[in-house]
């Protein structure tokens, strides 16, 4: 595990980003609404690719070049999660290209459209981290031309959250924010 950090939040041109050790499970039970009503492009799932089932697939999933794209999110309990996950969310439904090959080098690659690198699984995407921004300037590039509404990756250490719904991100922001504050209830611990 890597080393204890606060909420850490940058900028990104038009986007707004965080990181911290909180959960994917916890940003969706607290904000929902960055991913209901929309579309979800999965890249990741446990590190690997996503394989909707049957019944997801007869319910509108669809799994094109290793990439896996939900239909209009009713429901987050319909997208998976197993830890190392990523996903770019958009409002209407897109075709990212494939997935870039496992063999393949996103550090000598274009990194341009068409093929995509699920960066969550570079060990540790923390773009809060001063020593691995090398890793980060290759995201950038490669999210640069995806430009989703929302990205959302949980690695073993770290959730980012990008977003330019200003809106949104604060609303995320202060609700994992809130996860770190010792509750307010004006109660004594017994410690006192």
């Amino acid at each position: 595990m890597a080393e204890s950090f606060p909420l850490v939040t940058g900028v990104h041109g038009e986007y707004e980003w965080l990181a911290c050790e909180h959960c994917l499970d916890d940003l969706l039970d607290l904000c929902p609404d960055l991913v209901i009503g929309k579309y979800v492009a999965v890249t990741s799932v446990d590190s690997g690719h996503y394989f909707p089932t049957a019944e997801e697939l007869a319910a509108g999933w669809e799994r094109r070049n290793g990439i896996a794209y939900s239909p209009k999110v009713r429901s987050v309990q319909t997208l998976p999660r197993e830890g190392w996950d990523e996903w770019y969310v958009f409002d209407d439904p897109v075709d990212l290209g494939g997935m870039a090959a496992r063999e393949s080098n996103p550090f000598v690659a274009s990194l341009g459209p068409g093929e995509v690198y699920a960066f969550v699984n570079y060990n540790d995407l923390g773009l809060h981290r001063t020593d691995n921004q090398g890793l980060a300037l290759y995201f950038w590039k490669q999210f640069d031309w995806i430009r989703p509404r929302t990205y959302i990756a949980e690695s073993g250490d770290y959730l980012v959250v990008i977003s330019k719904d200003r809106e949104q991100f604060a609303t995320a922001r202060r609700a994992l924010t809130s996860l770190d504050s010792p509750p307010s209830d004006g109660l004594k611990s017994d410690n006192t």
